[in-house]
């Protein structure tokens, strides 16, 4: 891409990641205290992997993401003997799911988003005086 449409595709590969990171993160803290018995796995922690696009050129073309890396499902081990998918010994499994990690990166992904917005609303703004230079 190249001039202010680059600046247009390369803000909105920006937006659709945050978004991504946005969702992950969310459905993290959703299942982040879901349990499950000991013989099974825990919900596994979702990481959005982002990959920088490059142009013909070589130069920077915006951002994707490539997949989402599943964490753990081992989890860990809780006391929770009115639970009804208690073990013998009460315990259960949870997702090893840390909420202040999952908070920071919230407020990241948040960030990155309102910066590809705005840098888009500006592209999007010259673009159309540009196109009125001729009137």
């Amino acid at each position: 891409m190249s001039g202010l449409f680059g600046a247009i595709g390369i803000t909105g590969s920006g937006i659709d990641a945050a978004q991504t990171w946005i969702n992950t993160n969310a459905g993290n803290l959703a299942n982040m205290n879901d349990t499950v018995s000991t013989a099974q796995g825990a919900y596994q922690q979702q990481t959005p992997v982002f990959t920088p696009l490059v142009g013909p050129t070589g130069q920077g073309d915006g951002v994707a993401v490539s997949s989402v890396q599943l964490g753990s499902a081992i989890g860990r081990l809780v006391y929770d003997p009115t639970n009804p998918q208690a073990n013998a010994q009460g315990m259960v499994r949870q997702p090893a799911i840390s909420m202040s990690t999952q908070l920071v990166q919230l407020v990241q992904a948040q960030n990155d988003y309102q910066a590809n917005t705005v840098a888009f609303k500006r592209a999007l703004t010259a673009y159309q005086s540009a196109l009125t230079l001729g009137s």
